[in-house]
């Protein structure tokens, strides 16, 4: 699969892109998603955390079939972080790609209010 793109390497891409201030979003929307995928990584690291102490092998037993099903779980369990895992970067790419959004409205607010200040400070001193 050469010259393929990812989804993660797409959001990533558009992580680029906002922080350049090549791509605008709502205002609003932004900071909703932020809250929502900050909240979403926190979860699923939580998950992730508590899944990744159960990779080991079980004890079930000392039998051949008991070894096998704690081998099985084992896998099974490492596949499923390695999905939270992936899951979680496409979080965090999504995360960056609003969180720039928002730092931008934040600086393009303060700057505003900054020469609103200025403005209403030469208009009094008239």
């Amino acid at each position: 699969m050469t010259g393929a793109v990812s989804g993660l390497d797409y959001l990533l891409a558009l992580g680029a892109q906002a922080k350049a201030g090549e791509l605008v979003l709502d205002p609003d929307i932004a900071v909703d998603c932020a809250k929502a995928t900050a909240g979403a990584i926190a979860s699923l690291q939580s998950v992730h955390d508590r899944m990744l102490s159960q990779v080991r092998l079980l004890p079930l037993g000392n039998f051949e079939c008991g070894h096998q099903l704690a081998v099985m779980l084992s896998e099974t369990t490492k596949e499923f972080v390695s999905r939270l895992e992936e899951h979680i970067a496409c979080l965090e790419a999504i995360h960056d790609m609003v969180g720039a959004q928002v730092a931008e409205l934040l600086t393009t607010d303060d700057e505003t209010s900054q020469a609103v200040a200025r403005i209403n400070a030469a208009t009094t001193d008239r």
